[in-house]
């Protein structure tokens, strides 16, 4: 019984009042989509991807945005209170061991996965996932004779840094012994020397790489190497501009959109490539 006045509910056709009751709000039984949109945190990419899942959604459609701020409990709340008035439902999930839990609460025919947790839930949910560990290896050999010319090859990560898939990856490559390679987690201006090159997770440690490079007077993509994670618009204009590696948030944004609507359960591993512009 529950179930079914969630239903409706999630449909738009009623709404309660607590100690109350039921209502109704309309007689339109054609059921339109009604899509809660869980996201850890807003970036200028994540923008990207939101505009494009928007954009690719028939009219009618509604897409209301959350934020779960990597809080786990917060992650929960969220769905819990919110599910209720939706019928669809794309989760950027947050790994966790109680992940799967606060999923099974809702209805497994129209929840999808996006961006991260292939590893992880692929098995049980369809979605839209980066695959963290083979995308940064095989960008890598792909792109061995850039990384020749560098005698040093660091990928800078924060600590607390989430997508450890991606040391995996770049482990994997060290141990083609192609140049030495280590993962550092702050870039420090006395340690860095001419024929090192960076791969910068965050937009914090491009701006240290940026300033050592600056402070010494060398250019980019000749003396020293940097590509930064994630493109977003202002990277093309940075400097002469910074090569990036980064998952195709555009497309991310079209599959998705694209899988709620037609109900498909594909597991897409989407999209990663390299815009080159000689900052490595």
């Amino acid at each position: 019984m529950f179930t079914a006045y969630n239903e409706l509910r999630s449909s738009g056709i009623i709404d309660s009042i607590p100690g109350k009751g039921y209502f109704v709000l309309s007689t339109e039984t054609r059921q339109k989509k009604k899509i809660f949109l869980l996201f850890s945190t807003f970036t200028p990419y994540k923008e990207i991807l939101y505009n494009a899942l928007r954009g690719h959604l028939p009219e009618g459609c509604a897409l209301d945005i959350y934020f779960h701020h990597h809080n786990f409990q917060m992650f929960g709340t969220l769905i819990r209170e919110q599910s209720a008035y939706y019928n669809s439902f794309v989760i950027m999930p947050e790994v966790h061991d109680g992940t799967l839990g606060v999923l099974s609460k809702l209805d497994l025919k129209y929840t999808f996965l996006l961006d991260v947790g292939l590893r992880e839930y692929q098995e049980h949910y369809p979605g839209v996932y980066q695959n963290f560990e083979k995308d940064i290896y095989s960008i890598l050999m792909d792109s061995v004779e850039l990384v020749r010319k560098y005698e040093r090859l660091f990928p800078v990560f924060p600590e607390g840094f989430r997508t450890r898939d991606i040391i995996t990856g770049f482990q994997k490559f060290g141990r083609k012994k192609v140049v030495p390679c280590e993962v550092k987690g702050a870039v420090t201006a006395g340690d860095v020397r001419k024929g090192d090159a960076f791969i910068v997770i965050d937009d914090n440690s491009l701006v240290d790489v940026m300033q050592v490079a600056t402070q010494k007077g060398w250019q980019l993509g000749k003396d020293i190497g940097v590509i930064s994670y994630n493109e977003t618009p202002l990277k093309s204009v940075i400097g002469n501009g910074i090569t990036t590696i980064t998952t195709d948030f555009a497309a991310m944004g079209r599959t998705m959109a694209e899988m709620v609507v037609s109900g498909k359960r594909e597991v897409v591993e989407n999209p990663f490539v390299m815009i080159d512009r000689k900052s490595f």
